[in-house]
């Protein structure tokens, strides 16, 4: 399958912006599209690359040493120092985009660099060395980058350094060739223990995969199940199987039609030459004679008798001539034949075979015999063309009743997980692997969920789809299953699944999308990537993963839908965050599981301030705005970790896990704040609110989820009675207020 042009190798795709509602919009609200498009920061990259090299030229000069070097001015010294700050920062923020591309990255590495050699110049005369920080870098950038970009951060810090010792008239230029090959060393020590761990750390995935889902998924010799064995049968070597003996009931069915026809004829021989019209060769199939016939005779599609009749598609006759019956090929020595006749077997409008027949007689083959011989070769070729037939219904028979036997296994499987676990060992089943993985997406970036192979040390990874690796081509272009033979011959080099793989891990490479049809849409929930040596895949294996890649895209959607219901079962309809229930839910276990480590968790409630006068005002649908503006801002502001939900009308909640009070009044002012500073846009007018915070601390203010969340009612009261959009804790609350009335 050719690769994708160059013009649709790697286009971003349409990032969509967040859904808004159509009436009301938060000015605070953050959008959804990418800053710059993924053109431009290629562009910007290759700028960035480009002043980095000119600083390395300038700072060749030693501009910031106190000795030696080109004297600069004051302000060309403060000039080339904003530069570098400058391009640290312009070259951080691309390299922290989606969709980021390796001169981006590459520009910020060697920004540092020049940082830190500028640095290094200014310590230099205060008799601390810059060495240090240096290895420090090349060393983080040989942990997270490949070995090339390593080596490159290292040679530019040997070119600094050698431009140092250079500036000193080579007095240290001793200490100038230690760190150079330090740097170099560095690098690569670094690189291969690195992948020597990766190495260690697979194989000791795969051993949690056996433990995780069982032996048989992934060990040959252990119990299979009934869709497993039927799978094999599938395999490259149940094919060959196969094949073999297909073919040996074909030779035995054209043995004895080349023996019937030479008792017919009275023929001296008779012999059947199959075709092979890919490599210009004639194979002698079946023969029926003396001795001296040839055993595995092989000759040119182009070589007399043979010739004529492919190109002309009509029967050949000769006698009485020595010099080609006297040495025909499919003898082991001369026999001297004195007429032959031979008849093209077709198939169509193509010539498949040759059907032969000889005597030693000249001028034989005069009479009904070439009839005779034309009727034996429409019965060879009507004996191939049944076989042949009978051959494909059974193979099609095998690859639906084993998909039929896959597709049972899989309706019985009780998570996502496991589908994805089966589909691999199925395709395991069915080809030879190097690697495979099972990735999902979300439209923007793909994960690699489930892996086989060298794939395991990258399994959990996310990859933008706009990068340019296949899986993303696959996902992001390809409308059906897309084989490659051999990947090194494509015009387009791209890693097959993450950026840092390298090219060269395995030959072909079979891709298949998990997409599934719902209400008339395609749905793509992801792909099935199978990676083998050059020429490990078919249109067999093919054909059958397409229709399993199916069955497991209808459980895998099932799975996802479940999910959903359940997530919506716990979310508010209106904010998006967690509903009542789940948030009590969420409090019980999160207190047992502090109670557990001996930690501590902190609860934070808020209300909108004057809520009432707001929807008396501006009406309830300017109220749902606001309640829904608050919980984009909640959602900003908590970590990862912590758990917002609606409390019910227009109070909010929030569980703070492993969280003291400095930290809870910190993220409950940032909350503050920004519902302060923010304003909501509602039918041309501008609305303003705030909102009150009440913190209870577990388990000081209250033990019990119950006791805890009526510290928290407490403080919130107390700050309502202080003047409302303000933050107070529980221990500052006087034990004696009363919630009741508050609004």
């Amino acid at each position: 399958m050719p690769a994708p042009d160059a013009d649709a190798k790697s286009p971003a795709p349409d990032v969509p912006a967040p859904a808004r509602d159509a009436r009301a919009q938060a000015d605070a609200e953050p959008s959804g599209r990418p800053w710059v498009d993924v053109r431009v920061r290629w562009r910007l990259g290759r700028w960035l690359i480009a002043a980095a090299g000119v600083l390395t030229v300038v700072a060749a000069l030693r501009p910031l040493a106190a000795q030696g070097g080109v004297p600069l001015g004051p302000r060309a010294r403060l000039a080339y120092v904003l530069a570098l700050g400058l391009g640290v920062a312009a070259s951080a923020l691309l390299a922290a985009l989606k969709g980021r591309g390796g001169a981006s990255q590459n520009a910020l590495y060697a920004f540092v660099a020049l940082s830190l050699d500028g640095l290094g110049q200014i310590a230099a005369a205060h008799g601390w060395p810059a060495w240090p920080p240096m290895a420090v870098l090349v060393a983080a950038v040989a942990v997270a980058e490949p070995a090339a970009v390593a080596l490159g951060i290292a040679a530019l810090a040997a070119f600094l350094g050698v431009a140092d010792a250079l500036a000193q008239d080579l007095r240290p230029w001793r200490d100038a060739l230690a760190a150079s090959l330090g740097y170099t060393s560095l690098a690569l020590c670094v690189h291969q223990a690195l992948r020597g761990e990766k190495r260690r750390l697979t194989a000791t995935l795969g051993e949690l995969a056996r433990v995780q889902f069982g032996v048989e998924q992934l060990d040959g010799d252990a119990p299979a199940t009934p869709a497993a064995l039927a799978l094999r049968q599938l395999s490259g070597a149940g094919r060959r199987a196969r094949h073999a003996d297909h073919a040996r009931e074909i030779d035995a069915a054209l043995a004895q039609l080349v023996t019937t026809a030479r008792a017919a004829l009275q023929a001296h021989a008779v012999a059947y030459f199959d075709l092979d019209r890919e490599r210009g060769r004639a194979h002698l199939r079946a023969a029926a004679g003396p001795d001296a016939l040839a055993a595995n005779c092989s000759l040119a599609l182009n070589q007399d008798p043979l010739a004529f009749v492919v190109e002309r598609r009509q029967p050949f006759y000769a006698t009485d001539f020595k010099r080609l019956l006297w040495e025909l090929p499919y003898y082991a020595r001369e026999v001297r034949i004195g007429s032959l006749l031979a008849q093209p077997v077709t198939h169509g409008e193509h010539v498949v075979g040759v059907l032969l027949a000889d005597r030693l007689e000249v001028q034989a083959f005069t009479g009904h015999e070439p009839e005779l011989l034309e009727a034996c070769a429409a019965l060879a070729a009507g004996t191939l063309q049944r076989l042949r037939e009978a051959f494909a219904r059974e193979e099609l028979g095998l690859e639906f009743s084993a998909i039929y036997e896959a597709s049972q296994h899989l309706r019985t499987l009780q998570s996502a997980a496991r589908v994805r676990h089966v589909l691999l060992a199925a395709a395991q089943n069915v080809a030879p692997l190097e690697a495979a993985a099972v990735v999902s997406s979300d439209g923007e970036r793909y994960t690699l969920e489930t892996t086989l192979g060298w794939a395991t040390e990258f399994e959990g990874r996310e990859v933008a789809l706009s990068e340019r690796t296949w899986t993303a081509w696959l996902l992001r272009s390809a409308t059906g299953s897309a084989l490659l033979s051999d990947l090194r011959r494509e015009r387009e080099r791209m890693p097959a699944l993450v950026l840092d793989e390298g090219l060269a891990r395995s030959g072909a490479l079979l891709g298949l999308p998990l997409r599934v049809s719902l209400n008339g849409q395609e749905r793509l929930l992801g792909g099935l990537v199978l990676l083998g040596a050059p020429g490990s895949f078919d249109a067999g294996t093919q054909r059958v993963l397409d229709l399993l890649v199916h069955q497991a895209a209808v459980a895998l959607l099932a799975f996802q839908q479940i999910r959903g219901e359940q997530q919506r079962a716990l979310e508010d309809g209106l904010t998006g965050l967690y509903n009542r229930r789940a948030f009590d839910d969420q409090l019980a276990r999160a207190v047992a599981q502090q109670d557990r480590k001996q930690g501590r968790l902190a609860v934070l409630l808020l209300d909108v301030d004057h809520f009432k006068k707001l929807n008396d005002t501006y009406g309830h649908p300017a109220g749902d705005a606001a309640l829904k503006a608050v919980a984009r801002t909640l959602k900003r502001v908590v970590r990862r970790g912590d758990s917002a939900a609606r409390y019910g009308g227009e109070e909010f909640v929030v569980i703070l896990p492993d969280t003291d009070e400095a930290g809870g009044l910190r993220l409950a002012e940032r909350a503050r704040a920004a519902l302060e500073g923010g304003s909501l846009v509602f039918e041309g007018a501008t609305i303003r609110f705030t909102a009150s915070f009440g913190l209870a601390l577990w388990p000081q203010d209250g033990q019990e989820p119950e006791s805890l969340l009526a510290a928290a009612d407490r403080a919130l009261y107390a700050a309502k009675q202080a003047g409302r959009n303000r933050v107070v804790t529980a221990a500052a609350a006087r034990p004696a207020a009363s919630p009741e009335g508050q609004a």
